[in-house]
């Protein structure tokens, strides 16, 4: 009789029946989780072409969605190897003329974190090009406990010829994707980027995504759009310490045009020591690209006390680094003030007192995009 009851639970689970639906799915038909209609639908494998996969730098090597090598040359924690497989930063680009666009999606492991919600864990995201740049159009829609589900992206009349990219989720690892499209529809490979060159952006937490609601307002992806730039996104949630192997798996990238340094808050009590010989390795590879340090955004939690003046001293020490790098004929390391990037209401952007929302975000995106552009106009 007791395996009976488990089979049964296991049948309903598995046809979307529960009696743990929130009440507003229930009631509002605009947050129901409704059947994909497939019909019509032709499945391509996105890591063939036309389709091109950019964010995993090891990709071609190893066929897998991941931020990192699967055998690096360098040693690196099991910490760090298991983020890496988070696809965050990562998308998907191409044109097509389909009116309607679908996913097939397989997760490492179900959504669950208390302070993210599922569509930033685990989603996709979809972006159209437009005169204006690119413009968000929808998120994927599934349960919140789902590791692997279905979703309908775009479902619109209009079959002109368009350019599209697709964000992949922040904090989960993706095992397989599918790209669905209309029977008949055209597909061919993406614009190119108008950025010259790769921006890796190394760091912790924040650097990764959290905690945004969607795929596309991690500042990787902001900055990706407002630049037309290719991003590498190496945020290791909790885990970005500057350790030197790190350093030097991004020496291995190629076409790396642009840096940013973003690993103050997991490395508090060693950054003193770490950042110095991080910037000198990957001086040994980039002896003149642009290296932007960026120091630990203000947080609610530590905004008074003994934990503001640790923050103020290790920002000032960051500064003072840059400064000294200059005196000595750098003249390509720049520094950006955390402490000042959300605004004076920075109480007002954090999900948990710590870790952006996607106002939060927004404000990120915004301070590093002006310095960036100022940085590009000065080497002009």
């Amino acid at each position: 009789m007791k395996s009976t009851w488990i089979i049964v639970l296991s049948l309903g689970m598995s046809l979307g029946v529960s009696a743990q639906t929130p009440t507003a799915q229930k009631l509002d038909s605009n947050m129901a989780l409704k059947q994909v209609d497939s019909n019509g639908i032709v499945w391509l494998d996105p890591k063939h072409e036309p389709v091109k996969i950019v964010g995993f730098e090891w990709f071609g090597q190893d066929s897998v969605y991941r931020r990192l090598p699967l055998n690096p040359k360098w040693p690196i924690r099991g910490a760090v190897s298991r983020l890496a497989d988070h696809t965050a930063g990562g998308q998907m680009k191409f044109q097509t003329n389909s009116k309607r666009i679908q996913l097939k999606v397989e997760l490492d492991e179900p959504s669950g974190m208390y302070h993210m919600p599922p569509t930033g864990q685990s989603g996709f995201d979809l972006y159209v090009r437009t005169e204006n740049g690119q413009v968000y159009l929808k998120t994927a829609r599934f349960g919140a406990r789902d590791s692997i589900y279905q979703t309908e992206l775009l479902n619109t009349n209009m079959n002109e010829m368009r350019s599209y990219t697709i964000n992949f989720p922040l904090y989960n690892g993706v095992k397989s994707v599918h790209l669905g499209i209309e029977e008949g529809a055209d597909i061919k490979e993406p614009m190119p980027f108008s950025f010259k060159g790769k921006i890796v952006t190394y760091g912790t937490s924040i650097t990764q995504g959290g905690c945004v609601s969607r795929p596309g307002m991690v500042y990787s992806n902001i900055l990706s759009r407002k630049l037309d730039a290719q991003f590498v996104n190496l945020g290791f949630s909790g885990n970005g310490m500057g350790e030197p192997e790190l350093a030097y798996l991004i020496n291995e990238i190629p076409d790396v045009s642009f840096i940013i340094l973003d690993y103050e808050g997991n490395a508090l009590d060693s950054i003193k020591e770490s950042l110095g010989p991080f910037v000198d390795i990957l001086r040994s590879k980039h002896p003149f690209t642009p290296i932007l340090i960026m120091s630990k955004t203000r947080r609610y939690r530590s905004a008074t006390g003994e934990g503001y003046r640790h923050q103020i001293d290790l920002r000032d020490f960051q500064r003072d680094l840059v400064h000294e790098r200059k005196k000595l004929g750098d003249d390509n390391i720049y520094f950006l003030d955390g402490t000042q990037v959300l605004g004076d209401d920075f109480f007002e952007c954090t999900v948990d007192g710590g870790h952006p929302t996607d106002l939060g975000f927004y404000r990120i995106g915004e301070a590093l995009y002006a310095k960036i552009r100022e940085i590009q106009e000065k080497k002009a």
